[in-house]
């Protein structure tokens, strides 16, 4: 109870940082180093659910981006995280990475217990919840999906995902390669 209240608390601070504006702690980083450093703090789980956990990203040079990375961590980790939680036993989890002109993606698929069409256009909002059984049997204050859209904007970007009851789910965050220069 007290660490449920202490991530909420958590997670609330974190949001009214971000929606305040405060500026980005930006550098260059390789998007496939965002991607190794969650999926590391992430295994352990994934293991505890025997759940098949990969990746998939272009092979080569690494791709740069220029982002608050302790941001963007965040943000990935609350998909995989997610992913983690409502997907079962046995289950799969790819998170993957592409490459545009002026944008990368990251997409996080798993074989999870899906979201049903009315709770689509809600996900990533404070607070939401739906109200299937399946959904509410996981612990979570809501907030964690609304963080990931504030750290997207934030950056230029966005946050999208499509998904099927009983089949699974693939959340989108779309960053740009670099940040608009602001004149001052």
């Amino acid at each position: 109870s007290v660490e449920g209240m202490s991530k909420l608390v958590s997670n609330l601070l974190d949001l009214s940082r971000i929606e305040a504006g405060i500026n980005l702690k930006l550098s260059k980083v390789p998007a496939q180093l965002i991607i190794e450093t969650v999926m590391a703090s992430l295994k352990p789980q994934a293991a505890q659910k025997k759940i098949e956990f990969s990746r998939e990203h272009p092979e080569g040079d690494p791709i740069f981006l220029e982002v608050d990375s302790d941001l963007l961590v965040q943000s990935l980790y609350n998909l995989v995280e997610n992913a983690v939680k409502y997907t079962p036993m046995n289950g799969k989890i790819i998170v993957g990475l592409s490459k545009g002109e002026s944008m990368v993606v990251f997409s996080v698929t798993d074989t999870g217990i899906g979201i049903a069409p009315l709770d689509l256009p809600h996900m990533f909002e404070k607070f939401y919840r739906s109200n299937r059984r399946e959904s509410y049997q996981q612990r979570g204050s809501g907030l964690g999906l609304a963080i990931v859209k504030s750290i997207a904007e934030r950056h230029g970007g966005r946050v999208w995902v499509e998904s099927f009851l009983g089949k699974g789910s693939t959340f989108y965050l779309e960053i740009p390669l670099a940040q608009e220069k602001v004149a001052a």
